[in-house]
């Protein structure tokens, strides 16, 4: 088992399954995009939902782990080197699933910074309106 004590969230969201990717999150458009993603890459993981009529997002243990008070977040047990991983911000976690999954993303540095650029324009312009899947289908296969 996959020990996620040390991470304060874990104490109000417990994980049935530590092993997997850890997603706190709300079916707003930009809660969605992370579930998305994870359901299109096939990594396993654990959804809890934050709930904003009760404040969730501004209790400390949320806040713990996005101290943004913003959804979504997620904890990766498994992250670099084995070592778990926090990351929050919509595109800041969907480059990382796409990194961890060797999904959406090109290897090829032109294209990948292509495909970044796009997640970019996504996240300052139009994403809160269409969400930030829709880059990354230029290079699905």
């Amino acid at each position: 088992m996959n020990d996620l004590s040390a991470f304060p969230i874990t104490r109000k969201w417990r994980a049935q399954h530590p092993e997997h990717i850890q997603l706190y999150s709300l079916p707003t458009p930009n809660g969605v995009k992370i579930s998305v993603m994870l359901e299109q890459t096939g990594l396993p993981y654990e959804p809890h939902v934050v709930r904003f009529d009760t404040n969730d997002q501004m209790s400390p243990d949320f806040l713990s782990l996005n101290p943004n008070n913003k959804i979504p977040a997620i904890l990766d047990p498994a992250g670099p080197d084995g070592r778990p991983l926090a990351l929050f911000e919509s595109g800041a976690i969907l480059l990382y699933l796409a990194d961890k999954s060797g999904q959406f993303i090109p290897k090829d540095a032109a294209d990948r910074y292509e495909t970044i650029q796009w997640l970019m324009f996504q996240i300052g312009g139009i994403g809160p309106m269409f969400g930030q899947i829709g880059f990354f289908n230029k290079f699905a296969g």
